[in-house]
């Protein structure tokens, strides 16, 4: 996995003073040594990291040289220095209003600082909403783990800026990701497979109730599917996986899945699916009354 620091860190520093630009790069690196990857992984990311600082440092050194050089150079030679005076003040006009810009749409609802992954464009995204992953049938278990999904479906702890409290969960409908929101800007993100009823509706919900191994049935079964859907019931082959979380809107739920190759896309049943693994782990950290918000 390829992440952009240099772009991510760039945008997180401007305008900082060098005090602040280095707390910053010292929680980017506590993040990657809170996160759960492997210690080479843990090691490139830091040498991407540590490259991407170099580079944002060495290019304000010479931004600041280059001023310093052009201030000199217009006071010694005893040229007009009121155009210049001008120039930088509408420069400082402008970051300011960018600057202001930047917290008005952070204050307007979660904000991915930091993403690790690309976000598809608009069209990739409705090529893949149009497409409905199939289930595996009930009672057959495809798995309970997100180790041959891409990196970026796996559960990971993510740099994550957002006006949501610590505690919370954000699920991004649209980029299919599930975060548990942590404190110092960052966040536990989870893949997800999401329902087509489930993309649209309100934009903020609380855990009612937790349930391990939840029964599944289809509205639709008939006399001949009941021993397969019966089979299905409270074991790794339930299209409802191993546990879920039930909002305070009917149909409205975080479950598991035995189809762990549906996790990222558009998916036929349930409602919002996580790997087992994933929702296991999930169902450990939330409680009752957990606020959810929606974000798409």
């Amino acid at each position: 996995m390829t992440v952009d620091y240099y772009s991510l860190l760039s945008n997180a520093v401007a305008g900082k003073d060098a005090a602040a630009r280095d707390q910053i790069y010292k929680d980017a690196l506590g993040l990657i040594a809170r996160s759960h990857i492997t210690r080479e992984a843990a090691a490139s990311h830091r040498a991407a990291l540590e490259d991407a600082v170099r580079r944002i440092e060495d290019e304000i050194a010479a931004e600041e040289a280059s001023s310093a050089a052009a201030i000199s150079e217009t006071l010694s030679t005893g040229g007009k220095w009121k155009p210049y005076a001008i120039g930088a003040g509408a420069v400082a006009v402008v970051i300011a209003l960018a600057a202001v810009g930047y917290v008005f749409v952070l204050a307007k609802g979660p904000a991915i600082v930091a993403a690790n992954v690309k976000t598809p464009s608009p069209n990739a995204q409705r090529v893949r909403e149009d497409v409905v992953m199939a289930d595996l049938k009930p009672g057959v278990d495809g798995g309970s783990s997100g180790e041959g999904l891409p990196f970026a479906l796996q559960r990971q702890v993510v740099f994550y800026r957002t006006t949501v409290a610590p505690g919370s969960i954000v699920v991004d409908r649209e980029n299919r990701f599930l975060y548990l929101i942590d404190s110092n800007n960052s966040a536990r993100r989870y893949g997800i497979g999401i329902a087509p009823e489930c993309l649209k509706g309100g934009s903020l919900s609380r855990v009612m109730n937790k349930l391990e191994w939840p029964d599944w049935r289809s509205s639709g079964a008939n006399t001949k599917d009941a021993d397969a859907l019966l089979a299905a019931t409270g074991r790794p082959g339930s299209p409802l996986g191993a546990r879920a979380l039930l909002l305070d809107k009917p149909g409205l739920l975080i479950h598991g899945t035995n189809s762990p190759k549906t996790i990222g896309h558009l998916v036929a049943s349930g409602c919002i699916r996580l790997v087992n693994d994933d929702v296991e782990d999930l169902y450990r950290r939330v409680s009752l009354e957990t606020r959810v918000v929606f974000a798409s």
